[in-house]
Order: C-alpha cells, then structure tokens, then sequence
C-alpha cells in the first residue's frame, strides 16, 4: 500500500479488526486476518503494533472512548452552531440524551458494539488475557461514573447516592440495551430500558 503514517496504519489496523472480530470472533482474529483486512502486509502490522494483545488492548481504549464521546456528546455545544446552544431544563431529559446518542452509535455502528461485547467474553476465558476484561468493565464504570457528575454539575443538581454505587447499574443498563439491540434490532425495546433507567436515576438526585 501507498506509503502511510503509523498511526494512520493504526487507525486502519483497529478499524479492520473490529469488523473481523465482529464477523468471525476474537480467535479469529490472527495479526495475519487483521493485515488482510486493512489491506495491509503482515510486516505493515508489526510496524504499527507490536503484538496482536497491543492491537486488542487498543481496540478496548478506542471502544470505551468511542463509547464516552457518545454518552457525554449532549453536554457538549456543537462546535460551529450559530444559535444559541442550552441544555434541557430538567437531569433526566440531560440522563436519556446521553443514553439515546449512546443508542444512536450502537444503531450506527454495531458491528463494534458487538466486537467489544466478543472482546470481553473472550478475554474472560483466555487465561492471560483477564486484564482486558477487567479493565474494559472499570473502564465502562469510569465513564458512567464521570457521566453522572458531569450531568450533575451541568444542571446545578447533587447526587444523594455517590455516582460510584451509581455507575453500575448504568453499565447494566448500557449492556442491556446493546445486547437488546444487537439480537432483535428493535430500537423500541432499547428506548424503553432508557426510558427506565432514567426514573431509576431521577430518585437519586438532590437539590444541590
């Protein structure tokens, strides 16, 4: 292939291994695959990664950052809106906005919705691979946790229940309506554990 920057490799090499992993699964998953898909040489691969675990560890940080964009994307103005940008008047439509544009990324790409739920299970069972299961979910909590505070502070609310305990049940909450997605397409299911999670929530908030 033409001559190309690391990480613009890099950026090919992840890209080519969601759809493998989505497609065939993890084990599936050879450096040599990978390399195909990208429509890249082996030698391209070892040049942007060093092993297949250093791609498949990049593959849970792009996810999970892909992932905090989505959920956190409405507290954010749009970047050249020429009209007056404002949040809503009330936590909980803030909390379902979050949750609806994390729906709306797993409606647009869910062929990496899918590898990453693969990539988990799979790091679960390979012995020497746990971290990446581990890391991943803390990594999911982390993001849920910075998510309730971030909507907290936005709209000048507390939360009575530390949003630590809280980040849990919104990974539940997230994993069950990929997962609901994924198997039925039916966005309907999906907006309902949405429409639920968010009267879960509204009886944690607290004047500030």
């Amino acid at each position: 292939m033409a001559r190309i920057s690391v990480e613009r490799r890099r950026d090919l090499l992840v890209a080519a291994a969601f759809r493998v992993i989505a497609d065939h699964g993890v084990e599936a998953a050879t450096t040599r695959r990978i390399s195909a898909e990208a429509d890249m040489s082996l030698a391209s691969f070892h040049y942007a990664f060093e092993s297949r675990n250093e791609l498949l560890a990049e593959l849970v940080a792009r996810g999970t950052s892909d992932e905090f964009a989505a959920i956190t994307a409405p507290l954010t103005p749009p970047a050249r809106s020429v009209d007056p940008w404002t949040l809503p008047d009330d936590i909980g439509e803030l909390l379902k906005a979050g949750l609806t544009s994390y729906l709306d990324s797993v409606v647009a790409d869910p062929g990496r919705e899918a590898a990453m739920i693969t990539l988990a299970q799979y790091a679960r069972r390979t012995a020497g691979l746990e971290h990446f299961a581990r890391r991943l979910y803390e990594r999911y909590y982390e993001i849920a946790q910075a998510s309730l505070e971030a909507a907290a502070e936005a709209m000048d609310v507390c939360w009575a229940t530390d949003p630590q305990e809280l980040a849990p049940l919104v990974v539940a909450a997230t994993d069950g309506l990929t997962l609901a997605y994924l198997n039925t397409g039916d966005r309907d299911v999906a907006e309902r554990i949405i429409d639920s999670t968010v009267a879960m929530l509204r009886g944690h908030v607290t004047p500030r």
